[in-house]
């Protein structure tokens, strides 16, 4: 006996590899990338540098609260037409206390559109020779003064640069900057002495 086994008929797919073109593709990247690169905004910032004290022993702390620095206070006035310098002198470059405090000031109109950076500068540096343990000064800034110009003054209060024997260096001048309130045309900037003024009135001083 004669079986039939059924034949199964396998149908087999035909697998087509198709290419892909990638060159319009990467013809569009060419193109987008340097289109991206120039109008990015790469955001930029900016520091002051800041000097940190440096450590120091016990003697030579001791040393540097000896006495008054020789300066009560040293006044940077910013204003839109130009730079004033101004500060109260309670002893002599020899340690000398004054019977009368000096008060000190000096103008540095502007120079075209520019600051008289320059001139504050020298200004500053004899200062420090003559009161080499003075430290601090005071920004009292107008409102109509850019941020540049802040900025520009506060590098020339920190430190100038000389050159000696070939090589550049830095000598400390003012480090020590704080900002206060803005320049008033009304009171100026006696507002900022007014509260030392009536302590001063109690005690008898003036």
């Amino acid at each position: 006996m004669k079986s039939n086994a059924s034949k199964r008929k396998t149908s087999t797919r035909e697998v087509l590899a198709a290419d892909v073109d990638l060159t319009p593709i990467m013809c569009l990247f060419i193109i987008l990338v340097p289109l991206l690169l120039l109008s990015a905004v790469f955001e930029r910032l900016a520091a002051l540098q800041v000097h940190l004290p440096e450590a120091s022993t016990i003697e030579e702390t001791e040393k540097t609260k000896e006495g008054p620095t020789g300066i009560v206070e040293l006044r940077l006035l910013l204003k839109e037409d130009g730079l004033e310098l101004e500060g109260t002198l309670s002893h002599d470059p020899s340690g000398k206390e004054k019977e009368v405090y000096e008060d000190i000031r000096y103008d540095f109109p502007l120079q075209g559109d520019l600051y008289d950076l320059e001139g504050l500068q020298r200004a500053l540096r004899d200062l420090k020779r003559q009161y080499p343990r003075h430290e601090e000064i005071v920004f009292l800034v107008d409102d109509k003064v850019s941020y540049d110009v802040i900025v520009q003054a506060m590098d020339a209060c920190r430190q100038e640069f000389v050159v000696e024997d070939g090589e550049k260096r830095s000598l400390p001048l003012f480090p020590e900057i704080a900002l206060s309130e803005a320049f008033s045309e009304e009171k100026g900037f006696e507002g900022l002495r007014e509260g030392t003024r009536q302590i001063d009135q109690k005690l008898g001083i003036r």
